[in-house]
């Protein structure tokens, strides 16, 4: 239980402010204020029955002095949780349950990609592709799976709903095959505008200039994903992680269906060229010292890895990027320790998520006659690299998706993202061995965070 703090004044006055501030505070009044005697009626301990809490036996003065000081007290703690951005719910563990929540003043101040109404989160979605454009027969502007002689930019509105209205049947597919289904609600674009490579990049810097801590996620999809269901992807773990910098979602085009796989991978390989391009103008384009976060799912490795190793030599001096995530990673094993050695050097920290249920990628391993990286079953270790194995969280039938649908990899995600947490200071993990080499496991469940807006910020 965590500790509350209670003053023996009264069977109704309590303070209950959980920080070790408040235990300073008080005991120092304690010392001010009552004569050695009496300073055990200043309790800090876990919350008690009103009816066993002792009366106060001080004088009227030193009684009437205890409440001016408490009154302050109360009004400093209401100034500062003024000031606060969050609050933890749910199951709070360990060193961030003891945190003054300030630590979190800039990672959720509300995202300046995002605007809330009664309906619902519109989120600003920028998105880059090697997608052909297509127009519906309603003149509606989209992206088809074939081809584009060239990357096209653009942005997307995307309306997250309030209340999911997804029928009970959708629902218990999502959650069997996904995860527990989306708090939020629906997710569906409604609009999107293409954009010249040029003035994309103008629109990613000014969203960059509000930005709390210039930031910026790049989110790349895996085999079977429309550009649709990429955009919306992308909208949902901003929104759920959560994230406040501009979103950038990356669509390859992947050709949609299961029985599409092998072609999908071809796809891939002639997906490179362009991720490439985008990438080396993403680092040119966007100010020096911008934090640039990329996540990457399933088959979207096998584009991102590769294209990551023919971006400039420069770039392994320079290291831009922040955090470059790599999601069940759909690439053989042999490959992924040939590409390592350059993505760890162009970035700041390299996460491996892995785990040992995961269906797709045993069937991948079927098909490609090789274990993936992605399959913890052996954990894929090697230096430079944080492997995460999240078996122990991951539920879900599939347990392929868990980047985006489970809780605790989003809210593990948050504090390697936004606030620059390295696996050994998440104290939810545990540090494992295989073969004489570390990696690291869910223990348990990492809080979830939830933010609360306030009038003040």
């Amino acid at each position: 239980m965590r500790p509350l703090v209670q003053i023996g004044i009264h069977p109704v006055l309590k303070i209950r402010y959980p920080s070790r501030l408040s235990q300073i505070f008080l005991s120092s009044i304690s010392q001010l204020v009552f004569q050695p005697n009496l300073s055990a009626t200043l309790l800090i301990q876990p919350e008690l029955d009103p009816s066993e809490t002792s009366e106060m036996n001080a004088t009227p003065i030193r009684h009437w002095v205890l409440l001016l000081l408490c009154a302050c007290f109360c009004l400093s703690c209401q100034t500062m949780k003024s000031k606060m951005d969050l609050i933890y719910t749910g199951k709070v563990t360990g060193a961030l349950s003891q945190q003054l929540v300030e630590t979190y003043a800039d990672s959720l101040k509300a995202p300046i990609a995002a605007k809330q109404s009664e309906e619902g989160t519109d989120w600003k979605i920028l998105y880059a592709t090697n997608r052909l454009q297509q127009k519906s027969p309603s003149d509606e502007i989209g992206y088809a799976n074939e081809f584009g002689p060239e990357v096209a930019y653009g942005s997307s509105q995307v309306h997250i709903s309030r209340k999911n209205q997804s029928d009970l049947k959708s629902k218990v597919i999502q959650t069997l095959w996904q995860g527990s289904p989306d708090p939020e609600g629906q997710v569906e674009i409604s609009s999107l505008t293409p954009a010249d490579e040029e003035p994309f990049f103008a629109d990613l810097n000014l969203l960059l200039e509000r930005a709390p801590q210039k930031d910026v996620l790049v989110f790349v999809h895996g085999f079977n994903v429309s550009f649709p269901s990429a955009v919306t992807r992308a909208a949902q773990i901003a929104n759920d992680l959560p994230f406040n910098g501009p979103v950038v979602c990356y669509s390859w085009p992947s050709q949609g269906g299961v029985e599409k796989y092998l072609l999908d991978g071809q796809v891939a390989s002639s997906s490179v060229e362009p991720m490439a391009h985008f990438l080396e103008t993403l680092v040119n384009s966007v100010p020096p010292g911008t934090k640039i976060n990329i996540m990457v799912h399933s088959m979207g490795n096998r584009v991102v890895m590769r294209a990551l190793n023919r971006l400039p030599q420069h770039f392994e001096t320079t290291k831009p990027f922040q955090n470059i995530i790599l999601a069940a990673p759909d690439v053989g094993v042999s490959e992924f320790r040939t590409l390592a050695p350059s993505i760890i050097a162009q970035a700041h920290r390299v996460t491996l998520y892995s785990g040992s249920g995961d269906v797709a990628l045993v069937a991948s391993k079927a098909v490609n006659q090789e274990r993936r990286a992605g399959d913890s079953r052996e954990p894929l270790i090697l230096e430079g690299i944080e492997t995460i194995d999240v078996s122990a969280v991951d539920t879900s039938f599939m347990s392929h998706s868990y980047y985006g649908s489970n809780r605790a990899v989003l809210s593990d995600l948050f504090a390697l993202i936004k606030q620059n947490s390295p696996a050994d200071e998440r104290n939810w993990l545990l540090h494992r061995d295989f073969a004489g080499q570390n990696y690291w496991a869910f223990d348990k469940e990492p809080p979830e965070i939830k933010k609360v807006r306030t009038t003040s910020l």
